[in-house]
């Protein structure tokens, strides 16, 4: 199922744009980039702390994967490893946990001030949309907005 979630049927195409800035900072000093109130590092307790009871955990080897499902699909996955937080997955669009998260364009700009850098990316068959990166030390954020570039569609913390 997380294999599921976490492949984004996107290709990139060569249109890129960077915007310079001052660096977001998690709010836990974990990771020096974080989404909403999460970054990477994070334990397991937290990130249900943040979320509240998974709809389902999976355990395997020295990894968890916690999901979140809501009333519209799936919400949130997060794999979590012996150190935290490995690898996050959020679907903002139709995402109703009570955790506060960019939703849409404006928050990517008005939440990631320093650089990133946006590309379009095929999705929704022929369509394409705007993806944006942020990259800190090495952690990586990538938003992908919807087909009309206004909510953020898919979100990948690692």
């Amino acid at each position: 199922m997380m294999s599921l979630l976490l492949i984004g049927g996107c290709s990139k195409t060569s249109e890129t744009v960077i915007k310079d800035g001052s660096p977001a900072v998690s709010p836990n000093n974990r990771s020096s980039l974080a989404f909403g109130p999460f970054s990477l590092n994070m334990s397991k307790e937290e990130i249900i702390s943040q979320m509240g009871k998974p709809t389902s955990e999976e355990a395997k080897d020295d990894l968890t994967e916690i999901f979140y499902k809501g009333e519209k699909g799936p919400n949130a996955a997060f794999l979590v490893g012996k150190n935290g937080l490995v690898k996050a997955t959020w679907y903002p669009s139709v995402y109703d946990g009570k955790a506060a998260i960019p939703k849409t364009k404006e928050d990517i700009e008005k939440n990631y001030t320093e650089k990133y850098t946006t590309e379009k990316v095929d999705c929704y068959e022929t369509a394409k949309c705007t993806n944006y990166s942020v990259k800190q030390d090495k952690t990586k954020i990538s938003m992908t907005l919807d087909w009309e570039d206004k909510i953020i569609d898919r979100v990948i913390l690692e």
